[in-house]
C-alpha cells in the first residue's frame, strides 16, 4: 500500500470515527498488531505482578489458614500461576499470532480472577470469613494494569464477577451479604468498563495521529531525499558542458586580439570562473546532506604541516586584501579526517578574509583538558547574538543584501557545521559586535604516529556469491564489481535460476535485490534459497525503498538492508563481515543465462 492510500485510509477513519471502537478491517489488523506488540513490550511486568499477587497470597494461606483449608487453596493458586507462566512463554513469542496472543493474555487474566473467586467460596466453605477484597484487586489489575481492548476486559471481568455470585448462590441459596457483594462488584465494573471505554477510544485516536504524523515525517524524508538526489545528479551533470564552456572561453580569449572582443571574453571566464565556484559549494552541499554521501576516513596526522601549507597558500590573498595572517600552532597529532578537516579551515579563512573586515586574522592551536582547540579568527566587525544564530544557515550572507554572485551563495559556514558534526569535531563561536569572531574546532589529540582509524577491509575479498538481480545492467555492474574484489559470482535474473544455481555454486552469501520482476519479492527468494539449501546462508537485501516494515522482516529474517544507490564501501564492510576470512574459491563461476 502507498503512502497515499495509507494516508487516505487514515483520514476517512478519522473523519469516519470510531465510537464503536472498530476501525475498517486493514487499520484493525494494524492496531492489534500495535496493542500487542505494546503487551509484549510490558508482559514480563505485568505476568511477574500476577504471579507475586498469587504467591503472596499462597505465603499467607500457609502462615494464618490451618494447614488442612491451606492444603485445600495451594493447588487453585498453583494453577492460577502456572496458567500465568504458560501464557507468558506463549505471548513471547514473536511468531504467534496478534489475535491468539490476544486471546490467551485475557484467558489467563480471566481464569486467574475464577480461582480467586473460587478459592473465596472454599474458605467460605470452611468457616473462614475471607474478604471478597481479593477479587475487586483482581478487577482493578484488569481495568487498569492489563492494556486489552475494552470489549475483552469487560466481557472477562464481568465473567469472573458473574461466576462469583454464581457459587455464591449455589453455595448459600442467596442472601443479603452476598447482594451487598454483588451490588459493589456491578459498581466496580460499571465504573471499569467506563474507564476501558474511554482509555480505548483515547488510545485509537492518539494511534491514528501517531500513524498520520509517520506518514508525515516518510513523506517528508522521501521528498526531501528526491530532491537531494535531483539536486546532486544535476550538479554532477554540468560539471562537463561547464568545464567545456570555461575551456571555450579562455580559448576565445587567448585566440582573438580584438579590444572590444577581448574584454567580452575576460568577463565571460571569470562568469564561468563564479559559476564554477557556486556550482562546486552547491554540490558539496548536497553530497554532505545526502545520507552517506560522504564518508570520512580518520587518521592519525601532524597538524602543523596542514596548517602551515595553508597559511601560505592563504598569505597570498590576506596581503591583497591588506590583511595580516598568523599561524601558530605547536608539534600536534589529532585524529581526523586530513582532507576534510582542510576543507573547513578553508572555508573558515575565506570567510574571515572576505566578509569580516579585519586587519588581523589568525590560526592557531592548543592544547587543552587533552583535546586540541583549533581556533580560526579575527578582529573585525563582529555578530550580534541574532547575527551568531544565523549564519551557519543555508544561502544565509550577512553582508550581502544584493545576493552579488562575487560573494558566494552564502554555504561556506554551512557546510563547515556539516563537515564538522560529520567528523564529530565540536564547533564554537564567541563573537560580538565590534570584537571580531572566533571559530574553534576541538579535535581529539593523538600520540605522534599513533594509528586510531579504524581497521580498513582486506584488499582482496575470497568467497562465494549468488547474486538476484532482475536488471540487466544492475546484475552486470555489481557481479563485475564483486570479481574485481576477488569474489566468485553467480549471476542470476530470477529465483528460478538461483535455484537452479545454488547446488553448484554453494554460495557463502546471497545477495538480492527487493524489487524483482517476478511474483515474490527478494526476501522470500533468499528464505527460499535458505530453505533448499538447508542451512542460514548469510544475505544482503539491497532496496532502494528502506521502510520501517522491511527493516523488521529483515532483523526478523537475519537479513543486512543495504539502501540503493549501493555505497561500494559499505557493500564491501558488509561482505567482510558476512565472508569468512581468506576462503579460497575451488569453484568457477557459471554465468547464468540472462
Amino acid at each position: 500500500m502507498t503512502l497515499d492510500q495509507q494516508e487516505s485510509l487514515l483520514l476517512m477513519q478519522q473523519r469516519r470515527g470510531y465510537r464503536g471502537l472498530r476501525f475498517s478491517d486493514v487499520l484493525e489488523d494494524e492496531f492489534v498488531e500495535h496493542r500487542v506488540q505494546r503487551i509484549r513490550r510490558r508482559l514480563l511486568l505485568i505476568i511477574s505482578t500476577a504471579v507475586i499477587f498469587q504467591l503472596v497470597y499462597t505465603t499467607l494461606d500457609l502462615l494464618l489458614f490451618d494447614p488442612a483449608i491451606s492444603l485445600v487453596l495451594l493447588p487453585v493458586r498453583v494453577f492460577g500461576i502456572g496458567i500465568a507462566l504458560l501464557v507468558f512463554l506463549y505471548c513471547r513469542r514473536a511468531q504467534s499470532p496478534a489475535r491468539r496472543t490476544l486471546w490467551a493474555y485475557v484467558t489467563a487474566y480471566g481464569l486467574n480472577g475464577a480461582c480467586v473467586a473460587l478459592i473465596i467460596h472454599l474458605c467460605w466453605s470452611q468457616g473462614v470469613a475471607m474478604p471478597y477484597d481479593g477479587l475487586f484487586l483482581v478487577l482493578l489489575f484488569g481495568y487498569v494494569l492489563l492494556g486489552v481492548s475494552f470489549r475483552a476486559v469487560s466481557l472477562a471481568s464481568w465473567g469472573l464477577c458473574g461466576f462469583f455470585l454464581l457459587l455464591g448462590y449455589v453455595g448459600t441459596g442467596g442472601s443479603v451479604a452476598l447482594g451487598y457483594q454483588g451490588m459493589f462488584l456491578l459498581c466496580a465494573n460499571v465504573i471499569g468498563s467506563v474507564g476501558a471505554y474511554l482509555q480505548e477510544h483515547g488510545q485509537r485516536g492518539a494511534w491514528l495521529n501517531l500513524r498520520l504524523l509517520d506518514l508525515a515525517r516518510q513523506r517528508a524524508e522521501a521528498d526531501d531525499a528526491r530532491k537531494l538526489r535531483l539536486l546532486a545528479a544535476a550538479s554532477h551533470d554540468l560539471r562537463q558542458p561547464l568545464n567545456a564552456m570555461g575551456l571555450y572561453a579562455q580559448h576565445l580569449l587567448e585566440q582573438n586580439q580584438d579590444p572590444s572582443v577581448h574584454r567580452i571574453s575576460s568577463r565571460l571566464v571569470i562568469a564561468v570562473e563564479q559559476l564554477s565556484r557556486l556550482l562546486q559549494s552547491l554540490f558539496d552541499y548536497t553530497r554532505l546532506t545526502l545520507p552517506g554521501g560522504v564518508q570520512p576516513k580518520l587518521e592519525v596526522f601532524a597538524l602543523r604541516p596542514l596548517l602551515a601549507r595553508l597559511s601560505g597558500e592563504t598569505r597570498a590573498e590576506a596581503d591583497a586584501l591588506g590583511i595580516e595572517l598568523h599561524m601558530q600552532c605547536p608539534q600536534l597529532w589529532v585524529c581526523s579526517d586530513p582532507l576534510l578537516l582542510e576543507r573547513v579551515l578553508r572555508n573558515l579563512l575565506s570567510n574571515a578574509l572576505r566578509h569580516a573586515q579585519a586587519r588581523h586574522v589568525w590560526l592557531h592551536a592548543h592544547v587543552e583538558q587533552g583535546e586540541v582547540q583549533l581556533e580560526v579568527g579575527d578582529d573585525g566587525q563582529g555578530l550580534s547574538e541574532a547575527q551568531q544564530g544565523q549564519v551557519f544557515e543555508e544561502f544565509r550572507q550577512l553582508d550581502n543584501p544584493g545576493r552579488n554572485a562575487e560573494r558566494g551563495l552564502g554555504l561556506g559556514l554551512a557546510i563547515v557545521q556539516q563537515l564538522a558534526q560529520l567528523l564529530d569535531h565540536r564547533l564554537q563561536l564567541h563573537s560580538s559586535l565590534g570584537a571580531g569572531a572566533r571559530f574553534v574546532l576541538q579535535l581529539p589529540q593523538a600520540a605522534a604516529g599513533q594509528w586510531q582509524a579504524p581497521a580498513a577491509p582486506v584488499s582482496v575479498l575470497s568467497g562465494r556469491v549468488l547474486l538476484l538481480e532482475d536488471d540487466v545492467a544492475g546484475r552486470e555492474a555489481l557481479a563485475g564489481l564483486l570479481q574485481r574484489w576477488g569474489c566468485a559470482v553467480w549471476p542470476c535474473a530470477n529465483p528460478a535460476e538461483a535455484l537452479q544455481c545454488l547446488a553448484q555454486a554453494q554460495p557463502q552469501v546471497l545477495i538480492s535485490d527487493y524489487r524483482l520482476a517476478a511474483t515474490e519479492d527478494g526476501l522470500r527468494a533468499i528464505e527460499r534459497l535458505r530453505e533448499e539449501a538447508g542451512r542460514m546462508l548469510p544475505a544482503l537485501l539491497i532496496t532502494a525503498d528502506i521502510s520501517a516494515d522491511l527493516q523488521e522482516r529483515c532483523t526478523r529474517a537475519h537479513v543486512t538492508l543495504l539502501g540503493k544507490p549501493l555505497l561500494p564501501a559499505r557493500l564491501r564492510q558488509a561482505l567482510a563481515v558476512l565472508l569468512p576470512a581468506a576462503t579460497p574459491v575451488t569453484t568457477s563461476p557459471v554465468a547464468a543465462p540472462h
